[in-house]
């Protein structure tokens, strides 16, 4: 019950008081006017801050992504699995390879 009286109660207020959901006066005026200017100047500001933080948030993780990638490359390369299914680095100290000589 509280739910429907919480619902229904902005609604009715709206609807029987118009004056309180009127267009504010920079949507309401004249195209022209110096505060319709400065509205549209606003709005692309703010646009350009968060487009721009948007951009620096997919940057990171891009950067990540390819560090990632990177660093997988690289530990790919430094170890291996042996005849008996151990991870081995490649370079190893104390590994002596007969191949070598």
């Amino acid at each position: 019950m509280k739910r429907l009286v919480h619902t229904i109660l902005p609604v009715l207020i709206c609807t029987l008081s118009p004056h309180v959901a009127a267009a504010c006066p920079v949507c309401f005026g004249a195209k022209d006017s110096p505060m319709t200017a400065g509205m549209n100047a606003a709005i692309l500001t703010m646009l350009g801050i968060i487009g721009s933080m948007l951009l620096g948030i997919v940057t990171i993780f891009f950067v990540l992504w390819r560090r990632y990638k990177r660093r997988q490359i690289l530990l790919s390369q430094q170890v291996y699995i042996n005849q008996e299914g151990i991870l081995q680095r490649n370079h190893q100290e104390g590994v002596f390879e007969w191949n070598n000589i």
